[in-house]
């Protein structure tokens, strides 16, 4: 199979760019530390310099995801800090395994760093644990910024068939993903788009062909990708969140003061659009996004990804 051919892309020399793309994922992703805290273990990373923004990971991730796919906010005066999750990484899942244990770790955390302040933003099966965060400590949170986020029960996605769990729930699946994207990124964009959203085969054509033009969907595809790769050391943090968001409760989210934005994908196939309508109808003032025929990745893999970073941004910095 050919490489990807370069008038598609956005530069005409693509394997350069993705070789300077990843020798700077290697930088940002090469010290984690291990935080001793009161509530248990925590893996995480911190950059950039000002006002804390605490990025809460999915799943499958890590404190590389929170890192790679948040990045940005600390070129606008925000510093950055990203946990692993109990059960990725470096995190032992005996830190919290429920979402309300997590809470109390994050917590925990930013006593140890001597922190009193955050904003969050998290994604996916990093919500629940942001928004009991929010519920359990009112007077730590300024802004909590959710996309796509668990809010309620979670079940597997209908169309996360077997050979869709090959691919993103295994160790040689996400070796083949991580490969396709560096090499192959419109196969790969689709597969994503195709895995994570309902869209129609030529609505997501659409979307791909416009991604492939753009450096940033790139970048974040290639991220996403590789903060999902060594599965192995993620599997454990995948089965806990399996386990126990199929067994949640609607949060009552009803009683978070801080403010909030929702941001949701009105196509995501994998946390469904209710959980994002949930959010917003029953907490107090909360602002929402909707995201016209948004994927799961509609955040970061989306037409309309610039006007969603800028509302992000505007809402940290209003809030902050």
């Amino acid at each position: 199979m050919a490489e990807e051919p370069y008038d598609s892309l956005f530069t005409t020399d693509f394997n350069a760019w993705v070789k300077a793309e990843v020798a700077h994922q290697d930088e940002m992703v090469a010290n984690p530390h291990i935080a001793e805290t009161a509530k248990g273990a925590i893996e995480y990373a911190r950059i950039g310099e000002g006002p804390v923004v605490l990025a809460i990971h999915g799943g499958p991730g890590g404190y590389d995801q929170g890192l790679l796919l948040f990045e940005w906010v600390t070129k606008f005066g925000f510093s950055l800090i990203a946990p692993s999750r109990p059960g990725y990484l470096g995190t032992p899942v005996t830190s919290g395994k429920s979402p309300a244990e997590q809470a109390d770790l994050y917590a925990a955390l930013l006593d140890t760093l001597g922190i009193d302040k955050v904003a969050i933003i998290c994604g996916s099966a990093g919500g629940a644990s942001s928004y009991e965060f929010a519920i359990r400590y009112p007077k730590r949170i300024t802004a909590l910024v959710a996309a796509d986020a668990v809010v309620s029960k979670y079940l597997m996605p209908a169309n996360a068939g077997p050979v869709a769990q090959a691919l993103f729930l295994s160790g040689p699946g996400e070796k083949l993903i991580n490969y396709f994207t560096k090499h192959y990124p419109r196969q790969s964009m689709h597969e994503f788009l195709q895995q994570e959203s309902m869209l129609r085969p030529e609505q997501i054509d659409l979307q791909v062909e416009a991604a492939l033009k753009d450096p940033l969907q790139i970048r974040l595809l290639l991220r996403f990708s590789r903060s999902m790769s060594e599965y192995p050391k993620r599997k454990a943090g995948v089965d806990n969140d399996l386990d126990g968001l199929s067994k949640l409760d609607d949060l009552p989210v009803g009683k978070i003061q801080c403010p909030v934005l929702v941001i949701h994908g009105t196509h995501d196939s994998d946390v469904l659009f209710y959980h994002g309508v949930y959010a917003w109808e029953n907490i107090p003032g909360a602002e929402k996004m909707w995201v016209r025929e948004g994927s799961h990745l509609c955040a970061w893999i989306s037409p309309q990804v610039h006007e969603i970073h800028a509302k992000i941004l505007s809402f940290l910095q209003q809030h902050t």
